[in-house]
């Protein structure tokens, strides 16, 4: 039986469906767009087959997340968030800045991934500085394209390509962890060329200040 605070607090409630491992890191996963049972599998490392099941069916009966089935040719089996899920956006990405914090430099352990790394950017947005950068982007890592959106103070990011954005972003990934964590400042790694950033001028200075990096001169 599943285990419950028995609390009746708002927190709780939450707790009661999310507070369980590997839970959030799932939801995390999808916040990235829809997700076969195998991409969940290999973007998890060590949960193992039958507890990523588990966890997906706790969420399915909360109506957190639902399931779909891709158009052809694809027709896999997908995972997504249903729309209480999608909620949890602002949450999740608040919980990764107050985490970015705490990570210092990554080890020879740490589990490192593109699609983390593009929540991580998507974390770093600060809306009370973004000011004209509502906008489609791209941003690539060590060649995987991720698309951002920004509109009203609000940012999502998804996995896949996006036509004609207002900046196109190209980094590696030890570069967006320098950034990330502030051992590497945006204008070195753009005269190091570690980074490069392609649209119109103006565009990337409001980007840059909507993620708290000084605007390159």
């Amino acid at each position: 039986m599943k285990r419950s605070y028995n609390q009746y607090c708002g927190l709780a409630a939450a707790l009661d469906v999310l507070g369980e491992r590997w839970t959030l890191l799932l939801l995390r996963d999808l916040l990235l767009g829809p997700k076969r049972f195998k991409d969940l599998l290999d973007g998890l490392p060590g949960i193992g087959t039958g507890l990523l099941s588990h966890r997906l069916k706790e969420l399915e009966t909360a109506g957190v997340i639902t399931k779909a089935t891709l158009p052809p040719p694809a027709g896999s089996t997908v995972y997504q968030l249903t729309s209480d899920g999608e909620s949890l956006r602002p949450v999740l990405l608040g919980l990764t800045r107050w985490g970015m914090t705490r990570l210092g430099e990554p080890s020879a352990n740490h589990y490192i991934d593109a699609e983390a790394l593009a929540l991580a950017v998507a974390a770093r947005f600060n809306p009370a500085a973004a000011d004209d950068a509502d906008g489609r982007y791209q941003l690539t890592i060590d060649g995987r394209p991720f698309r951002l959106d920004i509109t009203d103070d609000h940012i999502d990011v998804r996995v896949g390509p996006t036509d004609r954005p207002r900046v196109s972003i190209t980094a590696d990934t030890g570069t967006l962890i320098a950034l990330t964590n502030g051992t590497r400042t945006l204008a070195d790694s753009l005269a190091e060329g570690t980074i490069t950033l392609d649209g119109d001028p103006e565009a990337v200075m409001h980007l840059a200040r909507a993620f708290d990096l000084a605007p390159p001169s």
